[in-house]
């Protein structure tokens, strides 16, 4: 059984890395085809996230996406002078800064949220009705593992 179990794991990760290289070319192919070819997937990441709510500031979406305040600060920078965002200093506090789409953006956030849920369709639809329940149960169960040291010292 630990042979079987050892080869499961292996065409696990094996599936689960294919998948990661294969959606980040998928994603910036569709893209293209639509036309998107001023903005990085990355920044269209950023995009989205404001897109999904306009008030959140740039600390937010920097926690959220889990890169550093620095790393926005340059994407954001990128966006406002390719006129896709608007940042806006909020004037009670002038350190905080929220982040707009521009009408020049949202057609671009369509865009990458049609990828996500032709994707997510596709896959719920090419499954057992049961086995959704699982993997929504999965696909949260591994957003916990990764927020958590897993592959630390303590783990090994």
């Amino acid at each position: 059984m630990p042979n079987k179990l050892n080869g499961l794991l292996s065409n696990i990760g094996d599936s689960f890395f294919a998948f990661q290289s294969k959606l980040q070319f998928f994603e910036r192919e569709y893209l293209k085809k639509k036309g998107i070819d001023e903005v990085t997937p990355a920044e269209i990441k950023v995009l989205y996230i404001i897109g999904m709510s306009n008030t959140k500031s740039m600390s937010e979406i920097a926690d959220e996406l889990k890169i550093t305040r620095g790393t926005l600060s340059i994407t954001v920078d990128n966006l406002v002078k390719k006129g896709y965002v608007i940042r806006a200093r909020n004037k009670q506090d002038r350190r905080v800064v929220t982040l707009y789409l521009t009408q020049k953006s949202v057609s671009i956030v369509k865009h990458y949220e049609e990828f996500y849920n032709a994707l997510v369709r596709n896959l719920v639809g090419s499954i057992d009705a049961d086995k959704v329940v699982a993997l929504e149960e999965i696909l949260r169960n591994l957003n916990k593992i990764i927020e958590t040291n897993f592959y630390g010292e303590e783990n090994k």
